[in-house]
Formats: structure tokens, C-alpha cells, sequence
């Protein structure tokens, strides 16, 4: 980009980016190889008017999954290890981390998408932030006039499979079922990432990172890419709406 590094450069950058309310969207593939390397991994990035404590929180609270996703029938703590995203210590080291059930009704399929999922939060360590501004030191350097690093938490979320989760699975011909007989088709996020950052400035406002890579058996793999777009873009305007 044309950013030199300066800190009005970078407010700036941040102030644009705010004001179109503009998501920007990359799109790639993991070139390691493994399992499901050849599905699209979506990032995006985008400002939101909240605190990343409160977005941590609201993301990790199965409570209030429908407010923010539509085609959520409901998520469930299934196993829950340690809750409070501030969490120090604990027996099952920062911050809160248990699995999830979630599922989901998408418009013009009868069958209902289940994710059985392991979600982790905590707050970003001061390493952390060193490793993320230095990945992207053309936006974060903030020069002589630099601000002290700002709240940030990072959540993440991995498909759980195997053992009493394995119910529900594509390749499982006994198939679970809804409440209404629906059949159940499990899909798997392999990879979720949100990374949390304030605002240099302005502690209320989170520029928000999302990395998805996401196993959909139902979607054929010419249109996983724009479907895995047009879902990451999505989440972020449905985030939006909240009052």
C-alpha cells in the first residue's frame, strides 16, 4: 500500500477505511497441502463500532448467536472447559474455551447444517501484538508518535470430529436428524479466526481480521469461493446491525 509508516498516515488509513464502512476481502488457498487445502481460506477486515471486549464476548455467548446470524437456528455449549474471556491462569490456560453445537437452516435446502466446533478466546499477549505488527507494519507502525498497544483478543474456532462427535457426518449414511426429522449434513470449520484490535485512538471501535476456511459438502467446489466470500462479508454487516 501507500502507507509510509506515519502516524497520521495510519489514522488516516483507518479513518477511510471507517467511513466507507467498506469490508476488504482476500481470498487464497493454503499451499502446505492437507486436509481440504484446495477450499478457498476467505480473509477480511473491517471496522466495527464496538470494543473488542465486546465482540470477544458476543462471539463466544451461544446465547446470542441468532441476533447476529440469521440462518442460526441456535448454538449450545456442549463442553464447556473455562469460561471469561479474561481469564488468567486457569486450568485450561487464558481465557474461555468450550464446544459448541450450532445449527443452521440456509434459504432453499431442506436439510439443516450442523458445526460441532472447539471456540478458544483470550486476550492478545504482548508477543502477540509484536508478531501481528509485524505482519503488517505498513498499517501498524504509528512512528514517534505512537499510541501503547490497545485491547485486542483473538478467537478462535476448529471443526471437532471423531469419537461421540462423529455423529452427522457426510459420509455417516445413518444421518442424524433434526427435531422435525430433518436431515442433519455436518459441515466443518476447519480454520476460524477473528483477531480483535482497538482502534489506535479509539478504544470503541475494533478493527476486526477474519480468516475462514470452512468444508461444506453441500456446496460444489466452483462455488465454495464466492460462497465463502459473500458469508465472510456477510457476518460483518449482520455484526453491524447490532444496536
Amino acid at each position: 500500500g501507500d502507507h509510509d509508516g506515519s502516524a497520521g498516515t495510519t489514522k488516516e488509513w483507518y479513518g477511510a477505511l471507517d467511513s466507507s464502512q467498506e469490508v476488504l476481502v482476500w481470498a487464497g488457498k493454503f499451499t502446505s497441502g492437507g486436509y481440504s487445502s484446495e477450499l478457498p481460506v476467505i480473509k477480511t477486515m473491517s471496522i466495527i463500532h464496538k470494543s473488542p471486549k465486546y465482540l470477544a464476548e458476543l462471539l463466544m455467548d451461544s446465547s446470542r448467536v441468532t441476533v447476529y446470524n440469521k440462518m442460526s437456528l441456535g448454538r449450545s455449549d456442549e463442553e464447556v472447559f473455562q469460561t471469561g474471556v479474561d481469564t488468567r491462569g486457569g486450568s485450561f490456560g487464558d481465557g474461555e474455551s468450550k464446544v459448541v453445537r450450532n445449527l443452521t437452516k440456509p434459504p432453499m435446502v431442506s436439510s439443516l447444517i450442523e458445526f460441532v466446533t472447539c471456540m478458544h478466546a483470550r486476550k492478545l499477549r504482548p508477543e502477540d501484538t509484536r508478531i501481528l505488527d509485524g505482519n503488517n507494519g505498513d498499517i501498524d507502525s504509528m512512528g514517534e508518535d505512537e499510541s501503547p498497544p490497545g485491547e485486542g483478543y483473538i478467537v478462535v474456532s476448529r471443526a471437532v470430529t471423531g469419537g461421540k462427535w462423529s455423529v452427522g457426518t457426510a459420509a455417516d449414511d445413518r444421518g442424524s436428524k433434526g427435531k422435525n426429522g430433518e436431515r442433519l449434513v455436518r459441515n466443518e470449520i476447519l480454520l476460524g479466526v477473528n483477531v480483535l484490535r482497538s482502534v489506535p485512538g479509539d478504544p470503541n471501535k475494533t478493527e476486526m481480521t477474519s480468516v475462514t476456511h470452512v468444508y461444506s459438502p453441500m456446496i460444489p467446489a466452483m462455488l465454495a469461493r464466492g460462497a465463502g466470500v459473500k458469508g465472510a462479508v456477510d457476518f460483518v454487516r449482520d455484526i453491524r446491525t447490532l444496536p
